[in-house]
């Protein structure tokens, strides 16, 4: 029963729920080995299988002696475990990989890593560690400092383990810049060359840099004097200087890497861009950087890395893997705000739609460095502050038709024919698997082309943007109406490719809308066409050659550019893109967007966001997106003219920034403005609780992103009242409605098409009851002592306004003081004779009441007021 129990208290203790740990400390560092996982926190050392069970444990520090690991790489060939630190003037320590309670060496006044808190980095190359930090046992004078070193492995290398002399010489790349900061350092296998990055500061400022040494060569000083070294640059539309994280990709021709950027700002939504670069041929020097002894150190030569392409942009990223799935390259990014993201991107490095794996739930930044699983790379690790989660990077059973398998995009996912299901391909063997074709993350499933002959047959070619790994049953179908279009010869079907012959009178009515189903074994895709006639496409309206030429692609036909009119096509084949058939009849007059308002939103979207642009005439719809590629969200515009439109932002399912296009008829996109999804608004009080009968009270929201907040819906009476946003003070108010009764209303603010409940309450109560007033001439001002019965409404001096009259003549009356039975003003008199007032107004929200003597004239709502009521007699 006692073992029992302190099972259980270890469960608690560090939480392990599946694949999620919770720890007792941060953590600061883990690595992965082939078969098992290491866990840094504070004071512990963890070590777990790969399905996160924890098998050991270690501590690192001791009651009296502080210790910061700073080093911890795995040595599989080695079967070891290498860890550094801080107690004892610097210590080194080699572990057994599979059990770290079993230490094999120990060595003291020893500093590898770190002395303080700063980045480092360690990995093992060949019989060798490398190790890239900043010096920090330089001294003030000192020009060089020592900012790579090579450490042997073993006793029976020069020097013995640990020590970084090489032949006659020392083992470290020097440097005449004090502030650097090693971001990442990796060692290619095949052939054996090892790269570092880091950051460099100088009064010129922030650089990016990358250095390559061939690790094959025997001699620690051979490969300490093959460097070779590149600045990297990142990008075309900001300067983005410093390096987050990175990744390389593994590839069969030359060495593809990922680097994270930042531009410094975190309010920037695209502060961090990720960027691919060919790092395969670095030559060159960078200043300032050289072997040891090596005069002068670091002349610049060479050019600088400039991206391949720049494939994701973000507030902030934080932490970047990938893998290679043949032509495919899927990337995992990190971010800042606790989101795993996944992007694929094919062979020309376009990226298709990203997609989030993971979303926390505080906003935990996730740590730069993630590992794969590398049993069946199916799941990452990562980390976020005590946090370690094992995520699935595929998610095929989320989609349950061959239909939205495919429109996944995600080349990790098929239709497998047999178990009907969508899934990995190494899940679905001895069948066919039905995947997304190389090279086609722009490509529409169903694409189609018209063909003439001279018998004046039309042949429709139907495509389907699919490949199999073996011949699955395929059919198609195409229906006009309840009638078949084709049969027989007529029709013939091979995967993934079909065509249906019929006669061009079925044309000459007009359009002829054809329903075309495709069956793929057990899965059936119904696609509507609109088909017309080719040679009767024509346009007479302004832009005519640039609108037919739109039709004539959307249609299957082939646009002529030389004649420019719309003709059959010549035979089947790839149905052309629009954008880039008819790029160059584009008309001048572009759509422009030059405002959003507003452009932060919640998750649950905005409704009548404002669009300020010009030539915005001809937009039929407006485009929302993550990433360029992305499958989109539309809405339709409304309240439209040549500069302003309104439409509604969807909700969205995580943070971050999208960006919105205007559309027009062509399908093309005009405009990049940006809009960004926060948290919804929350509620944590009103002020004031209490509203007087007739109405108009200004009642104050209290809460956060309340700027999100259209209106307030009060219940039970299910008035929307408008709200208006103070940016001074981050809160919303609106006037109260007439009431005439009591009893608690609560608040529901109302966020897109969503509602979040408010968790105060308010009231009515009768309106404030004036009984007379009297004047008193104080100085040269007049003082008004308005009499009032004492009430619960708490009015407060910005709610009241009193006017005195000494017949046409009207006077402002300063407030004094409110207090529970009095309304105390002064009229201030700045020359003249001090003025007798024989009546006044009070006016309090919707509401003004008018006062001779002691008498009521009125209680009327402000727009009935003119100056002939005062002409009237004094009775009520």
């Amino acid at each position: 029963m006692r073992r029992y129990l302190l099972g259980i208290l270890a469960l608690l203790k560090y939480c392990i729920c599946g694949d999620v740990v919770n720890f007792d400390g941060d953590i600061k560092d883990f690595v992965v080995g082939n078969s098992k996982l290491f866990v840094l926190t504070d004071h512990r050392l963890h070590q777990m299988r790969h399905d996160l069970y924890e098998e050991k444990r270690k501590d690192i520090i001791n009651a009296t002696h502080h210790n910061r690991v700073n080093i911890l790489v795995p040595f599989d060939a080695n079967g070891t475990l290498i860890m550094c630190g801080t107690f004892e003037d610097g210590y080194c320590e080699v572990l057994d990989i599979n059990d770290i309670t079993n230490s094999i060496y120990y060595e003291s006044n020893l500093f590898v890593g770190p002395r303080q808190n700063e980045k480092s980095v360690a990995f093992i190359a060949g019989r060798f560690l490398f190790v890239g930090k900043m010096d920090e046992d330089a001294k003030p004078q000192d020009s060089l400092f020592s900012v790579v070193s090579l450490l042997s492995t073993l006793e029976s290398q020069p020097g013995g383990i640990f020590s970084r002399i090489a032949e006659g010489s020392d083992a470290s790349i020097q440097s005449t810049v004090r502030d650097v900061e090693f971001v990442d350092g990796f060692q290619r296998v095949t052939p054996s060359e090892s790269y570092l990055f880091l950051n460099t500061k100088t009064d010129y400022g922030r650089k990016v840099h990358i250095m390559w040494m061939n690790s094959s060569k025997e001699k620690k000083i051979h490969i300490i004097k093959s460097l070779q070294a590149a600045t990297i640059r990142c990008c075309s539309d900001k300067v983005r200087p410093v390096l987050v994280a990175c990744t390389v990709i593994s590839s069969v021709n030359g060495v593809i890497w990922a680097g994270v950027f930042s531009a410094q700002n975190q309010q920037d939504p695209e502060n961090s861009a990720l960027a691919l670069y060919d790092i395969s041929n670095v030559q060159g020097r960078v200043k300032g950087f050289c072997a040891y002894d090596e005069k002068p150190c670091g002349s610049e030569s060479g050019s600088e890395l400039q991206p391949l392409s720049v494939v994701f942009k973000y507030s902030s990223m934080s932490a970047v893997a990938a893998d290679r799935n043949g032509s495919w390259i899927v990337l995992f990014i990190g971010t800042s705000d606790g989101q795993l993201i996944k992007l694929v991107l094919d062979d020309k490095f376009t990226p298709g739609c990203p997609t989030v794996l993971f979303k926390s739930d505080d906003e935990r930044a996730v740590l730069p460095r993630m590992h794969f699983d590398p049993v069946d790379f199916k799941h990452i690790y990562i980390a976020l502050k005590k946090q370690l989660r094992r995520v699935s990077v595929v998610r095929c059973d989320e989609y349950s038709t061959l239909k939205d398998c495919r429109a996944a995009q995600d080349p990790l996912c098929g239709w497998c024919v047999n178990t009907h299901r969508c899934s990995t391909q190494d899940e679905c063997s001895d069948t066919s698997w039905v995947s997304i074709p190389k090279n086609s993350l722009e490509t529409q499933l169903f694409s189609f082309q018209m063909t003439e002959n001279s018998l004046r047959k039309i042949t429709l070619y139907l495509s389907l943007s699919l490949e199999s790994t073996g011949n699955p049953a395929f059919s198609c179908a195409f229906t006009r109406g309840t009638m078949k279009l084709c049969d027989g010869s007529d029709l013939s079907a091979a995967f993934p490719n079909c065509s249906c012959s019929f006669s061009d009178q079925m044309l000459y009515t007009g359009g002829l809308k054809v329903s075309a189903t495709v069956t793929i074994e057990d899965q059936k895709i119904t696609e509507m066409l609109m088909l017309t006639n080719c040679s009767c496409i024509t346009d007479n309206s302004p832009n005519s050659s640039y609108t037919q030429c739109v039709q004539c692609i959307s249609a299957g036909c082939h646009w002529s550019s030389s004649s420019q009119h719309c003709e059959w096509t010549h035979g089947p084949g790839s149905q052309l893109n629009i954008q880039d058939a008819c790029k160059n009849l584009l008309p001048k007059m572009k759509p422009e967007i030059l405002s959003l308002e507003p452009n932060k939103v919640s998750f649950h979207g905005r409704n009548r966001v404002l669009l300020r642009g010009r030539n915005l005439e001809s937009v039929t719809k407006i485009r929302v997106r993550r990433d360029q590629n992305c499958i989109p969200k539309e809405s339709p515009v409304f309240d439209r003219s040549s500069d302003t439109l309104r439409f509604h932002i969807p909700p969205s399912g995580t943070k971050g920034t999208v960006k919105v296009c205007v559309v027009t008829p062509d399908d093309r996109c005009h405009g990049n403005s940006i809009i960004t999804y926060v948290s919804h608004p929350s509620c944590t009080g009103i002020q004031p609780t209490v509203s007087w009968n007739s109405g108009g009270r200004k009642i104050h929201v209290q809460g956060s992103n309340l700027e999100l907040v259209e209106s307030v819906t009060v219940l039970p009476s299910n008035k929307v009242l408008k709200t208006q946003y103070n940016t001074s003070s981050g809160d919303v108010w609106f006037h109260s409605h007439p009431y005439d009764g009591s009893g608690q209303f609560r608040l529901l603010l109302n966020v897109g098409n969503s509602t979040v409940h408010c968790v105060s309450d308010f009231s009515y109560k009768p309106d404030p009851e004036f009984t007379g007033f009297t004047s008193l001439q104080v100085a040269n001002d007049l003082q008004l002592n308005i009499q009032k019965k004492a009430d619960m409404l708490n009015l407060g001096m910005n709610e009241v306004t009193v006017t005195g009259l000494q017949g046409d003549q009207e006077y402002q009356c300063v407030l004094e003081k409110i207090e529970s039975n009095a309304v105390i003003c002064k009229i201030k008199v700045e020359s003249g004779a001090v003025p007798v007032v024989d009546s006044l107004t009070i006016t309090f929200g919707n509401y003004v009441l008018g006062m001779s003597d002691t008498k009521y004239l009125f209680c009327l709502s402000p727009q009935n007021i003119t100056g002939n009521v005062w002409k009237s007699n004094g009775n009520k």
